[in-house]
């Protein structure tokens, strides 16, 4: 475990969000590498209702009640994971 991280917390910021994976796979890096907690600020982001499973995923989100512990892309809770 990297000692220049252990307790830290850090601010992930990424300029684009398709999916989530990207930024996902590198707060579970960060927190494997020490950080206490792990936050995800995305600058921008337009969603095209036409590319792939986006206008399937943008109805899925808005059926389910905004919660921080909840993925908006899966159904299951994230809580209690840190």
């Amino acid at each position: 475990m990297s000692s220049a991280l252990w307790g830290e917390n850090v601010l992930l910021i990424d300029d684009t969000w398709a999916t989530g994976n990207h930024a996902q796979s590198a707060a579970a890096a960060l927190k494997a590498a020490g950080a206490r907690t792990v936050a995800l600020v995305v600058l921008g982001r337009h969603l095209n209702r036409d590319y792939g499973d986006t206008s399937q995923y943008v109805e899925q989100a808005r059926l389910r009640r905004f919660g921080w512990d909840v993925c908006p892309l899966r159904p299951w809770s994230h809580a209690g994971r840190d």
